[in-house]
């Protein structure tokens, strides 16, 4: 999925720091987890991960891509889904469980007129997707919501698939990267057909978990573990607003759908602001996270264009440390929602991954 902060083309990086500083693979607490790639990668490496954000959906991307173990049981599901019974000897034939349910929910369940369709369509004068893709995305995940209310998926299997609906309709989606606007002509992506590519479980032991909860709070609930990773907000960008159609396709809009307004359809009801993205409260909550914490260990990752000066940001770590804070860098190439323009202009194409290490148990 295409966001801010994103971690994935830098978890070597992270890798090569985890072994600089001897940190074998134990219990890890990623704090911010985002798209759950670091949380992926710490548990594909033999962690054991405690995973933590305030959004849905990436509570979705931890459960899949963190908790998940085991794809679905395709013959559990057609037996009480006559459509996908009659669908199967059409799709994806010898594919997996996961690859067939993914494969029918893409392209075999009949397109409807949903919530996505009605809001953020072409026709609903939102173009975030056309009208087609819309009502498959509006397709699948009623579909999806059906198995998991008739107990057809597990857990895992729903968390695994609904993931792959929000990546997919993400592909697609008439934007720059970000929900916060959509582009007034179609993207050559936009026009793409919806088609959603699920990811594996990751087959490692189990006894990862995740939480949609505040990072300080979990921090105090799980309680000791070997390493935290924090990868705060780094600006004023407010996630719940730049990400708000992912939200709703992971939260539903069955039952009790979300009130949308204004040109974006953004919810009426949204989180509100969160203290780490403004210098005054991101300085109390990151002291108040290392506070509340039981790691020995401390990456936290940030960058040459946050809202905390270097200096300030040593200070609050090096009043946590048992011994001196460690500082690692590296440029790469940074995240651009939009192209330079009268009312913004990017600093610099690129930016400097900084990663901090400090210890703070003995």
């Amino acid at each position: 999925m295409r966001y801010i902060g994103n971690k994935t083309k830098l978890l070597g990086f992270l890798a090569d720091v985890l072994t600089q500083v001897g940190i074998a693979p134990g219990r890890a607490h990623d704090a911010f987890a985002g798209t759950a790639s670091v949380a992926r990668s710490l548990k594909a490496s033999g962690w054991r991960v405690e995973s933590s954000d305030v959004m849905t959906y990436s509570y979705v991307f931890q459960r899949a891509y963190v908790v998940a173990r085991h794809g679905p049981n395709v013959r559990r599901v057609a037996a009480g889904d006559a459509d996908l019974r009659r669908a199967l000897r059409f799709v994806a034939a010898g594919g997996d469980g996961l690859s067939v349910l993914a494969e029918y929910l893409s392209a075999w369940v009949e397109p409807e007129h949903g919530f996505i369709s009605q809001h953020f369509s072409a026709t609903s004068g939102r173009m975030y997707f056309t009208d087609e893709n819309a009502r498959r995305i509006d397709a699948a995940r009623h579909a999806l919501h059906r198995w998991r209310d008739d107990e057809l998926v597990s857990e895992d299997a729903y968390y695994l698939l609904l993931a792959a609906i929000i990546e997919a309709a993400d592909r697609v989606a008439n934007t720059a990267g970000i929900y916060a606007a959509y582009i007034k002509k179609w993207q050559p992506n936009a026009t793409k057909t919806f088609r959603m590519q699920p990811a594996r479980p990751v087959s490692r032991a189990g006894g990862s978990r995740a939480f949609r909860e505040d990072a300080t709070a979990v921090a105090r609930k799980v309680g000791p573990v070997d390493l935290l990773y924090v990868d705060p907000p780094y600006n004023a960008r407010q996630y719940s607003g730049y990400y708000h159609i992912p939200e709703i396709i992971a939260q539903g809009w069955f039952g009790a759908p979300p009130v949308v307004k204004g040109k974006t359809g953004l919810p009426v009801d949204r989180p509100p602001p969160s203290a780490w993205c403004n210098k005054a409260g991101a300085a109390v909550a990151l002291d108040e996270l290392l506070e509340a914490t039981g790691a020995r260990h401390v990456l936290v990752s940030y960058n040459t264009e946050g809202i905390l000066p270097d200096a300030q940001f040593l200070d609050i770590l090096g009043r946590r440390a048992v011994a001196p804070v460690q500082r690692f860098e590296r440029a790469y190439k940074r995240y651009r929602a939009d192209l330079d323009g009268e009312r913004r202009r990017y600093r610099a194409s690129g930016v400097n991954e900084l990663v901090y290490y400090l210890r703070i148990r003995k």
